[in-house]
């Protein structure tokens, strides 16, 4: 029976008597799970009805700096972790005013009324003498065993994940920031300068042109994998789109010694999409067209409308070896060396899962390469079907 306690301003304070939290190990230590949770490579540890630890796996031995995890038995996570404010609720762990809001101490209790869940939590926690902040992902996980109800509950650090989130966005502020006064000052310089340096003044000027434009999309890119990326949905016309998509690249160094036309049969289209992640993703795939097209070679820009869908082409007559083909939308995928290989992949990636379209591409020695889009009308109306595979 547990000790009966008022001493709480959250959760429960009452504890099991440490004979019954021994009992506990020990039908644990006889049972296959241990074996389970010490292959797992996350913190992991088993909990009584009264929120006690009965078990623990070695990430958890370790990541509180004990050699024999019987060491930890009777106590809270927050206890066992040395968390500051359980040292100062009046029935520790999760009894305090803090406790309410501790991620750790809520999803446990969502566990134990029988929800499996997943909660972030954030802990100032006493190592070596000094107050260390974690961020942590936990979740609580409930089962029975001979008729008595524990819980298992995880712990993940994501401490150095939000601290790299939290640099790169002071990093991309600051960069574009600083990029974009620059940008605007050599504007101004190169209208302004006397006749014979214009031409370097605009050349700097296409440069930070350019600059700006890749920290965007790395910053985009990052947004989007990490599902922090808005979309803003506007209407569109096809022809506009695919127009402003010729006169950005024709000028561009790839484009030097090759032709980007736009086909005459192309429909005027009105349709609903985000420009900024659009204007992206044919960017990306003009790129990639103009690297694989030789010089005095030709990339064709199209589009089609099929009913309540338009699709996008960039077409080249450059073939794509089949080992290539299979491994084109991975992630650092490339065959231009090392720190490339995320254009093809974020095409898919802001296609599919903002834009509401798909993606795929077709590559043959009879019809040369193109890659394709297709998008909904308007996004916000249904999903796309889903992408069918590249040919063989």
């Amino acid at each position: 029976m547990p000790q009966a306690s008022d001493q709480t301003c959250f959760a429960p304070a009452a504890r099991a008597p440490q004979g019954d939290v021994e009992r506990q190990f020990a039908i644990l230590s006889c049972h296959e799970l241990p074996a389970v949770l010490n292959a797992i490579p996350v913190i992991a540890m088993v909990l009584n009805d009264c929120r006690q630890v009965v078990f623990g796996n070695r990430k958890f031995a370790d990541a509180i700096g004990v050699d024999d995890i019987r060491e930890a038995l009777g106590k809270r996570p927050g206890e066992a972790f040395r968390c500051v404010h359980a040292a100062k609720a009046p029935g520790g762990c999760g009894t305090g005013e803090f406790c309410a809001h501790c991620g750790a101490v809520r999803s446990i209790l969502f566990g134990l009324a029988g929800r499996q869940n997943i909660q972030e939590c954030n802990i100032n926690r006493e190592e070596g003498g000094k107050v260390e902040a974690l961020d942590l992902l936990v979740s609580s996980s409930p089962f029975s065993l001979d008729d008595e109800r524990f819980l298992i509950f995880s712990i993940t650090d994501v401490s150095h994940e939000k601290r790299r989130r939290a640099l790169e966005r002071i990093f991309f502020h600051d960069m574009l920031n600083t990029v974009g006064g620059l940008q605007g000052l050599m504007e101004f310089l190169a209208d302004e300068v006397q006749e014979d340096l214009r031409p370097d003044a605009r050349f700097i000027h296409s440069a930070m042109v350019r600059l700006t434009d890749e920290i965007t999309s790395q910053k985009q890119l990052l947004a989007a994998e990490t599902n922090e990326l808005e979309t803003h949905f506007v209407p569109l016309a096809s022809s506009d789109v695919l127009e402003l998509t010729e006169v950005t690249f024709q000028n561009s160094e790839q484009a030097r010694d090759k032709r980007i036309v736009v086909r005459n049969d192309c429909r005027h289209v009105s349709f609903r999409s985000d420009p900024a992640l659009l204007r992206r993703v044919l960017g990306n795939m003009v790129k990639n067209a103009l690297e694989a097209t030789e010089p005095g070679g030709t990339v064709t820009l199209s589009c089609d409308n099929d009913g309540a869908f338009l699709r996008f082409c960039v077409h080249n007559d450059g073939v794509i070896p089949k080992r290539v083909r299979m491994r084109i939308f991975n992630r650092s995928f490339s065959t231009k060396g090392a720190g490339r290989g995320l254009g093809t992949y974020s095409i898919k990636l802001l296609t599919e899962r903002y834009l509401g379209g798909t993606a795929d591409f077709l590559s043959t020695p009879e019809t040369g390469t193109v890659f394709r889009v297709r998008l909904p009308l308007d996004p916000e109306a249904g999903a796309a079907p889903a992408a069918t595979s590249p040919e063989a």
